[in-house]
């Protein structure tokens, strides 16, 4: 009861700031018709509700005997994600409709800039303070150290699932295909980061490195691995792209579409085939003092063992690498001559080629990069992920969801696919973690991930189709 007293007023104080905020909005011209009707109808329905399973569902309640009130705890959350303070803030960043044009063009094209930056600020800043909430809103809610836990196991995620869509959004971008066959060069990608390592320490598969092997040792094997499969998975793309969907580049868009299906079917074999089909496991290269995995900052090297926070030092060269990738991307596409090509072509093919841009040789370096990346990609998420992370499938399930990435951002655009993989990372993990206690036995909430996923991904394609940060284009008839 106390927590309810705590609850309520903070739960009244975040929605009222949400629906404030839809109320400027309106009144600057901007259609809210369906977050205003979940603001003013829906919201208030679901608090109630609330109020309710709060005072007559007991605390030791299970599934299925808690469905009820865990499902009106899920629903609340989710209409607490879109009626937040957040609208409030955008109320005053974005620009009135009924001011004057001139000075609405200007503030567009200044929003427009940082748009990327605000989105990923604001899912971080509603990631970050709802779990406070929960602390005191649901039953049994989890310690907020296990919260920030998912988050960070969240943003991780999501830095790998960047780097693969990257390879997405570059060829659809130039090309308009999707590459259905780009999971699986993450895949070979892993299997060639996995064989160098195994090799060149003389590790078994989801074994320890010696103690003889030193620290510096261990990263250079680490940077060599990376190179050789960004080296292995640019050429594989490459030969991709000159093979089979060179020669269909005027072919109705069916066809190579169902092409990039076949390759996929083709490059699983492959894996089936130097991998067999029994899952292995990276070695684990930077072991604690038990030498029973990699070591963790907070609890071996900081020493705080009761914290539920988990960052193993791998993290940091998830953090490392993808920094320099992204960063390097996204200098090479503004800053240099061949980016600059690479836009004119996405822009307009035929005018490019009128100005002296190879459409061919644009077209080869784009899929030289995209492998490039998967390939950096696949040795990454296999020394973070270490367990299981060398099979013949892996690139389904992770090209998937990078793929959806790229649409969530905006395909073809590159911002839009590094905001979308952060956006999928952290829903992933936060839709595994038991925050909710859906879970038994018999059924884990990690069975409902995916669904998560699709169903946020299904929620933004029905209200902005082109994605987060995709711009509507408009057909010529």
């Amino acid at each position: 009861m106390d927590n309810l007293l705590i609850a309520a007023p903070l739960l009244v104080l975040w929605s009222g700031g949400g629906i404030l905020g839809i109320i400027r909005l309106q009144k600057m011209s901007y259609k809210l018709n369906w977050l205003r009707l979940l603001a003013l109808y829906a919201t208030p329905v679901l608090l109630i509700f609330y109020v309710i399973f709060y005072l007559i569902q007991p605390l030791d309640a299970t599934w299925p005997s808690n469905l009820p009130g865990s499902a009106t705890n899920v629903l609340l959350l989710l209409a607490l994600i879109f009626v937040s303070p957040a609208l409030l803030v955008a109320s005053w960043l974005l620009p009135d409709l009924t001011g004057d044009p001139a000075r609405l063009a200007e503030q567009r094209d200044r929003l427009a800039s940082i748009r990327g930056y605000v989105i990923l600020g604001g899912l971080i800043f509603i990631s970050l303070l709802l779990p406070v909430i929960a602390l005191f809103a649901f039953k049994a809610a989890p310690r907020y150290d296990a919260v920030i836990s998912v988050i960070i196991n969240g943003l991780l995620a999501g830095a790998l699932y960047s780097l693969i869509a990257l390879g997405y959004t570059l060829v659809y971008g130039i090309v308009e295909l999707i590459n259905f066959a780009h999971g699986e060069v993450f895949m070979i990608g892993s299997l060639t980061g996995f064989a160098v390592i195994t090799a060149i320490l003389g590790v078994k598969p989801g074994g320890i490195v010696s103690k003889d092997t030193s620290t510096f040792s261990v990263i250079l094997v680490i940077l060599f691995a990376i190179l050789v499969a960004m080296l292995v998975c640019a050429l594989l793309n490459f030969s991709i792209d000159r093979l089979a969907y060179k020669r269909l580049r005027n072919a109705p868009r069916l066809a190579p579409l169902i092409t990039a299906i076949g390759i996929s079917f083709i490059l699983q074999n492959v894996g089936l085939y130097l991998n067999s089909s029994t899952p292995k496991g990276y070695p684990y290269l930077f072991p604690n003092s038990t030498r029973t995995g990699n070591a963790d900052v907070v609890a071996d090297w900081i020493g705080n063992s009761e914290s539920l926070i988990t960052f193993p030092v791998t993290s940091f060269i998830v953090i490392i690498a993808a920094a320099i990738l992204l960063l390097g991307l996204r200098y090479l596409i503004n800053s240099t001559r061949t980016g600059k090509a690479m836009r004119a072509v996405a822009q307009n093919r035929e005018a490019a080629a009128l100005m002296g841009v190879s459409i061919e040789r644009t077209i080869g370096f784009a899929f030289l990069l995209g492998g490039a990346l998967a390939g950096a990609a696949g040795v990454i998420y296999g020394i973070y992920n270490v367990s299981g992370t060398v099979r013949y499938d892996l690139g389904f399930q992770n090209g998937l969801f990078a793929f959806t990435a790229a649409v969530l951002g905006g395909i073809g655009n590159v911002n839009g696919a590094v905001l979308g993989g952060f956006f999928i990372g952290l829903i992933y993990s936060l839709s595994q973690s038991s925050f909710f206690s859906l879970t038994s036995d018999y059924l884990s909430l990690s069975v409902w991930a995916p669904v998560a996923v699709f169903g946020v991904l299904i929620l933004i394609m029905i209200f902005r189709p082109t994605g987060l940060l995709g711009d509507s284009v408009q057909e010529k008839v």
